[in-house]
């Protein structure tokens, strides 16, 4: 048996590495465990995580079952009862493995999952705490029907396990831990593209996009009003808005930058900048139209209505890195970036929540209405400004 198990040992050094999560590494590190003979019918590692919106991930397996299924676990299911009463959250505060035969009636009371346990046949449950670095916990439980439960040199030689487990789950949260990062602050596209290795200041290629800009009326005046601090949520809860809408239709954010929020809509793999355009200018609507409803419930608490105008331009821009030799920024550079910059401040002088460049209106596949031509700063020539036409 502690063979069997030691040569799992030398599998999870040899080739776990080769596994790139640890749903996949569970499924066939519980195949081995039972190949070896350990009575294991039931399996969860839980892994807390750092994660701007999840507390972590559980990745399950139940006898039956072909693979390992996993499921994600927010902050707020961890203030729920189910969490707060399972052993699950004494492993994770304590620390300290938790052993219950099943077998015995007045055993594990304090916790009502393990009295489900009991009632589907469970006779044993083991849980382990599992540290992965100086702040990291995982937390592995295994349950048996087997009469008797599990054996004591069963239960040492899965503990024997623990060193190169956890220097595993170590490594396959950093890896994941960096996507997450760069997912949450640049964005899927460009976290992929850095992940592949685009890194170099100066890198970048140019893309044909629609550019899509947002910004906030009255921003300063409700941060004075309200103050820095509590404006932050006011702010979340507008990116909210503008963001669900723009992943709606398929957009890529690009750059917060104060109250603004700049977007774009690629052109190519099969994307016309007729859908491009179509996208973008969808995008926006379902933006001001979320946001329009966000703001009659602000009001109706007595708070400040909030108000947005969104841009859009047809153009080229460079897509790549920009910066110092040690802190660089992947975003869009260009005289198309100034453009949609420039008509954003048309549609707070116009007071016209959605305007766009003729580029845009000649691409778009509905009826379009000009608001006038405009010498914007930075741009060349006057630049005719559009809008959707308003049907009667």
């Amino acid at each position: 048996m502690t063979t069997s198990l030691v040569s799992i040992a030398d599998w999870l050094v040899a080739s776990a590495d080769d596994y790139g999560d640890l749903r996949s590494l569970s499924t066939a590190l519980v195949e081995r465990i039972r190949r070896a003979g350990v009575p294991v019918q039931r399996l969860n590692l839980g892994v807390f995580a750092l994660h701007p919106v999840m507390a972590g991930y559980a990745v399950i397996w139940d006898e039956g079952m072909e693979e390992a299924r996993e499921i994600p676990v927010t902050r707020e299911d961890t203030r729920k009862p189910l969490y707060l009463a399972s052993p699950i959250r004494t492993l994770v505060d304590s620390a300290v493995a938790e052993h219950f035969n099943l077998e015995d009636a007045d055993a594990g009371l304090q916790y009502p999952v393990l009295e489900e346990f009991r009632a589907e046949g469970y006779t044993h449950y083991l849980g382990f705490p599992v540290l992965n670095g100086e702040d990291g916990i995982a937390v592995l439980t295994v349950c048996t029907k087997r009469v008797g439960g599990f054996r004591e040199d069963e239960i040492s030689a899965l503990e024997s396990l623990f060193p190169v487990l956890k220097l595993l789950i170590r490594v396959v949260e950093t890896r994941r831990l960096a996507r997450t990062v760069l997912n949450t602050y640049l964005g899927e596209k460009t976290a992929e593209r850095v992940l592949a290795g685009e890194i170099l200041r100066g890198q970048g290629e140019g893309i044909q996009a629609a550019l899509w800009l947002c910004d906030l009326r009255g921003f300063t005046a409700m941060t004075a009003e309200v103050g820095s601090f509590a404006v932050i949520d006011v702010m979340n809860q507008y990116f909210d808005c503008m963001a669900d809408a723009v992943w709606a239709e398929d957009g890529e954010i690009l750059k917060f930058m104060g109250d603004a929020m700049l977007v774009v809509f690629r052109i190519g793999d099969g994307r016309t900048a007729s859908d491009a355009v179509r996208r973008a200018v969808a995008a926006a609507e379902d933006a001001l139209e979320r946001l329009k409803l966000l703001s009659a419930k602000r009001v109706q608490s007595g708070k400040r209505s909030l108000h947005a105008g969104v841009s859009v331009h047809l153009g080229t821009v460079v897509y790549g890195n920009i910066g110092a030799s040690n802190r660089l920024d992947f975003t869009v550079m260009g005289e198309a970036v100034n453009l949609v910059a420039r008509l954003q401040g048309v549609t707070r002088d116009t007071r016209e929540p959605i305007l766009f460049s003729s580029q845009v209106a000649q691409q778009l596949e509905r009826a379009t209405a000009s608001v006038g031509t405009y010498r914007l700063k930075g741009v060349e020539k006057p630049v005719e400004v559009f809008k959707v036409a308003v049907a009667e």
